[in-house]
C-alpha cells in the first residue's frame, strides 16, 4: 500500500497502484519474498493541470523482500542499505510517467524519466516519515523530492486502510518543460536547488484492501492533490486540483501477510 507523490510517477498525479503497507506499529516484518500481482482500473486527469479526465487499466506489481528492498510500480525500486533502530536509508530508483493526453495545440509531450537517488525513513508508533530527493538522470533532467507520512492499519479480520499525507517538490527544468510548452535546455545541476520556478504541490490519499481469500484482495484508492504557487501560469493549467481513483484486484505469491502485516 504505498505511495509518495512525485515520487516517481507523475508529480502530483500518482496514483497509488498498491495499497500502502500499513500496520506500522507493529515490529518490522523478519523476512521473506512476496510478490502481490494484479490490474487496477483507475481515473485520473488527461494531463497534469488538466480539468477533462479519462480512465485506464495498469498493473499492479509490488515486491518486497522483508523491510530490506522493496519494488512496486509506482514507488520504484528502494534498498534499505543502512538500518539503526528506527531509521532507515539508502538508494531509491523511480520512474516518472507524464501524462499527454489531449494536450493543448503547440504543446510539447514530455517523456517519461527515470530518476534516480536517496531516501531517509523513520518510523514511529503511529506511522512512517519518508524523505527523498531524487535528480532524473533522462527526460526532463532536474532534481525533484517529497516528504510523505503514512498511517493506517488492519481494522478487521478483512480490512486494511491506509492513509497519506504529501508534500512534493520539483525544479525549475521540470515547470519549464512540462508547462512552458517547449522543450527545456537541461542545465546540468550537481546539487539541487530552490527557485522562483519550481513545481510545489500538497496531497492526501486514502487506500483500503479488502481479503478475498488469502491470497486475493479487492483494492481501491482515492488521492487529492493541489497544485500550488503562483509564480508562473501556463496554459495547460486548467485546474490545479488533480484527483485519481481507482479500483483493483490483486493476488500475493511467496510469504502470506500475519494479521496486521503488509
Amino acid at each position: 500500500m504505498t505511495s509518495r507523490l512525485l515520487r516517481a510517477s507523475t508529480l502530483a498525479m500518482t496514483a497509488s497502484l498498491t495499497l500502502p503497507a500499513v500496520a506500522l506499529a507493529a515490529p518490522a516484518d523478519p523476512g521473506g519474498w512476496a510478490v502481490d500481482a494484479g490490474l487496477i482500473s483507475r481515473v485520473r486527469p488527461d494531463h497534469l493541470g488538466a480539468s477533462r479526465y479519462t480512465d485506464d487499466v495498469l498493473p499492479i506489481l509490488e515486491i518486497d523482500y522483508g523491510d530490506r528492498l522493496s519494488f512496486s510500480v509506482d514507488d520504484g525500486l528502494k534498498i534499505a542499505a543502512w538500518r539503526g533502530g528506527d531509521w532507515s536509508a539508502g538508494p531509491v530508483v523511480e520512474y516518472r510517467q507524464s501524462y499527454n493526453d489531449r494536450l493543448p495545440r503547440g504543446a510539447f509531450a514530455m517523456k517519461d524519466a527515470i530518476e534516480a537517488g536517496g531516501f531517509l525513513k523513520r518510523r514511529t508508533p503511529i506511522g512512517e516519515l519518508d524523505l527523498r530527493v531524487r535528480k532524473a538522470i533522462d527526460g526532463y533532467g532536474g532534481w525533484s523530492g517529497d516528504m510523505a507520512f503514512d498511517t493506517g492499519g488492519q481494522i478487521s479480520p478483512r480490512w486494511k486502510v491506509g492513509l497519506e499525507g504529501r508534500l512534493s517538490w520539483a525544479d525549475s527544468s521540470f515547470s519549464r518543460e512540462y508547462f512552458g510548452l517547449r522543450r527545456d535546455v537541461v542545465r546540468p545541476q550537481s546539487l539541487p536547488r530552490f527557485g522562483q520556478n519550481d513545481f510545489y504541490s500538497a496531497g492526501v490519499e486514502l487506500d483500503a484492501a479488502r481479503a478475498i481469500g488469502p491470497r486475493l484482495s479487492l483494492v481501491a484508492t482515492l488521492s487529492a492533490d493541489r497544485i500550488i504557487g503562483e509564480e508562473w501560469e501556463s496554459p495547460l493549467l486548467s485546474s490545479r486540483n488533480v484527483i485519481t481513483a481507482g479500483v483493483g484486484l490483486t493476488y500475493r505469491f511467496g510469504r502470506l501477510a500475519g494479521p496486521g502485516a503488509p
